[in-house]
């Protein structure tokens, strides 16, 4: 047995004891956790097969499932200065790959906006990373909450990793105005939303959390069609089909609950609590956008090879 498939098999037994350690139901805080160690452990491993990077950087992805195991360990424990260690090498990995999507940049020159959205699916996650160090050594910055503060990692982790990457990829495959539209959106709404949330946060700007949600809905919807009229296409066999059918239906729906609760200091009838919003609205992005549609994206691929 390889070092790989070790790390593998070791990652999927740590995913399954912190799911039964925190399995404090949904709407617990530590859903958020759970959610969070499914991306670093599979989602991000899964999104190798689509990255078309350098095989130097290849390697170094692969030994971020050593990375976020240790990670995933460090939730085991209270949040300490002492257990933020654990989470160093994950931050160092991130950061490194946000160097080398960074440095591409520029030798590539001006980019489209498909090639900046899995750039920058490369470059998001080291802020998440950032915050989840802060987090696990029980640090608050700005004055956030530490619930915030696992929730802003969570964000850059997924809205800030599987969405501009699956919508680059759409805008790579097909370069219309709805995926360049995709694109545009999801690029300026994953960094808007987290600056609304600081600017509501500090009482200032009120219209800032508004406006990046409502971009970050208009793109994720619009990678929602795009990833339907994928499934659309009869060309492609039906198990392809449905895993991006379903893909795009549970981004639909997870992007509508995330709009009625962006807008809820305007029409707060409309909005689910914190603890539904990452039960559901967190859930169906995981599972149901992210897991699925990655998987119906690599096997595309593979039947293209």
């Amino acid at each position: 047995m390889n070092i790989e498939l070790s790390l593998k098999i070791l990652g999927v037994l740590l995913w399954l004891l912190l799911t039964q350690l925190m399995s404090a139901g949904l709407e617990s805080e530590s859903w958020i956790v759970v959610l969070l160690m499914f991306s670093l452990l599979f989602l991000m491993s899964l999104s190798r097969r689509l990255l078309e990077v350098p095989e130097q950087v290849q390697r170094r992805e692969r030994a971020s499932m050593s990375a976020a195991v240790l990670l995933g360990i460090s939730f085991c424990w209270m949040p300490t200065p002492g257990t933020a260690l654990l989470t160093l090498p994950w931050l160092m990995i991130r950061l490194l790959s946000a160097y080398d999507a960074l440095r591409e940049c520029r030798t590539q020159g001006w980019l489209s906006l498909s090639q900046a959205c899995v750039l920058a699916a490369r470059v998001f996650p080291a802020i998440g990373a950032a915050w989840l160090v802060a987090h696990r050594a029980n640090w608050t910055p700005f004055g956030f909450d530490p619930l915030i503060v696992l929730l802003t990692a969570a964000h850059f982790h997924h809205a800030g990793f599987t969405l501009p990457l699956i919508a680059g990829l759409h805008g790579k495959a097909r370069s219309d105005g709805l995926a360049c539209l995709a694109c545009a959106a999801v690029l300026a709404g994953v960094p808007l939303v987290a600056a609304g949330i600081t600017c509501t946060h500090f009482g200032v700007v009120a219209w800032m959390e508004p406006l990046g949600v409502s971009l970050l809905v208009l793109g994720s919807l619009t990678v929602a069609v795009l990833q339907l009229r994928l499934a659309w296409q009869r060309e492609q066999p039906l198990s392809h089909r449905m895993l991006l059918g379903v893909s795009g239906m549970a981004l639909m729906t997870a992007m509508v609950l995330a709009l009625c609760f962006g807008l809820r200091h305007v029409l707060p009838g409309l909005a689910l609590t914190m603890p539904q919003m990452w039960a559901l609205h967190g859930s169906l992005n995981v599972f149901g956008f992210g897991l699925c549609g990655l998987l119906g994206w690599c096997l595309m691929n593979s039947v293209k090879a």
